[in-house]
């Protein structure tokens, strides 16, 4: 059958165009019927009523900001960075003129009554929260009961700022020997530290004291205080109720020292008495005021923060003018003390605790 020919036609595969073109198929027109139009049905609008809630405005508080100044220690994984307030050595008490037993408790808060059977034998120093340090002739009694009093304005009377302590564990340096060659003259490595029960917590009546940088050195002629629960008269009468004294001392250099106690003694000037482990201090008024020579602090000021220096060693005794008392050198014995206290050396040097290098003599001579 012919396919008949329409060139007006689309082209497609399925039909040939006059043309020679593929011829598309036509398209059947389709007839739509008209949309249909549904009837719409308007609903009646309701509104609700609204109801506004009341506020209420809380009172704002503004707590007061206390700033306290602060003290770089040296960064150490050990117990005695976590023990160690950054701020050591604060005097809680910054009125020089109070003189009543508690406005002394808060200035020197490190000061420690060491009994022994819960009577007063020695004066110890607070360097942490669970440690306290003395000297070691104080703590070589046997059968006996150790313990510590701390915070306590006056020595043998309760006090609800003060606390007793049991020791836990006594210290003694290695080196030290009871008995001496020159009899009480020239005691060497006098020392202990004492590990409390438990860790104190810091009031304003118990506060630590700072320990000096192991290259430390007192310069001659400063002004450093000794505090203890000592004799305020030679006489050897307490007063009334036993609380605690200060008094300003003057740094004297070993060698000047060391000619006083030649004379005092009569021991051969070729022998040393005063090494580099000691330290001296001079007070004109030592008929008026007698020491104990039983571990009362030496402390030195260095911008409003106080550091020990020494601690009372041995000396002639009361009312002796000629010779004064000599102080263990605490700085000599810093990396003792650290390892006694964390069980590991003092940290490498850095750019905040700075060791001396080569070590000191007095630091290779302590035990």
């Amino acid at each position: 059958m012919a396919v008949p020919r329409d060139s007006g036609a689309p082209c497609a595969r399925s039909a040939i165009c006059t043309s020679g073109r593929p011829r598309l198929p036509r398209q059947v027109a389709t007839t739509l019927s008209p949309p249909l139009t549904l009837p719409t049905t308007t609903l009646p609008t309701t509104t609700l009523p609204t109801t506004t809630l009341p506020t209420t405005t809380l009172p704002t508080t503004t707590l007061p900001t206390t700033t306290l100044p602060t003290m770089t220690l040296p960064t150490m994984e050990s117990p005695v960075s976590q023990v160690v307030p950054l701020t050591c050595g604060m005097s809680q008490e910054k009125d020089p003129t109070l003189r009543d037993p508690e406005a002394m408790a808060r200035r020197w808060p490190w000061m420690v009554s060491l009994r022994a059977n819960d009577t007063h034998i020695c004066t110890g120093t607070l360097i942490a929260s669970q440690w306290v340090l003395t000297v070691a002739h104080c703590m070589i009694q046997k059968d006996v009961n150790y313990s510590v009093l701390v915070g306590s304005p006056q020595m043998d009377q309760a006090a609800p700022t003060a606390a007793e302590v049991p020791v836990r564990q006594v210290i003694v340096n290695s080196r030290y020997r009871a008995r001496r060659l020159w009899s009480w003259v020239g005691q060497a490595h006098n020392i202990a530290l004492l590990q409390l029960q438990w860790a104190l917590p810091f009031s304003k009546y118990v506060w630590p004291i700072c320990l000096p940088e192991i290259e430390h050195v007192v310069k001659p002629n400063s002004l450093c205080t000794v505090t203890g629960w000592g004799l305020p008269r030679a006489n050897g009468k307490w007063p009334q109720s036993r609380t605690i004294q200060e008094k300003e001392v003057t740094i004297l250099s070993n060698n000047q020292c060391d000619g006083f106690y030649h004379k005092f003694s009569g021991i051969p000037s070729v022998v040393r008495i005063i090494n580099t482990q000691m330290l001296c201090a001079e007070d004109t008024d030592r008929e008026q005021f007698c020491y104990e020579i039983s571990g009362e602090p030496l402390a030195c000021p260095v911008e409003n923060t106080w550091y020990l220096v020494g601690m009372v060693s041995w000396g002639p005794g009361c009312g002796q003018k000629e010779a004064p008392p000599i102080y263990l050198r605490v700085s000599a014995y810093k990396h003792w003390i650290y390892e006694r206290m964390s069980g590991q050396a003092l940290p490498a040097p850095s750019g905040v605790l700075l060791l001396a290098l080569p070590l000191p003599l007095s630091l290779l001579a302590a035990g």
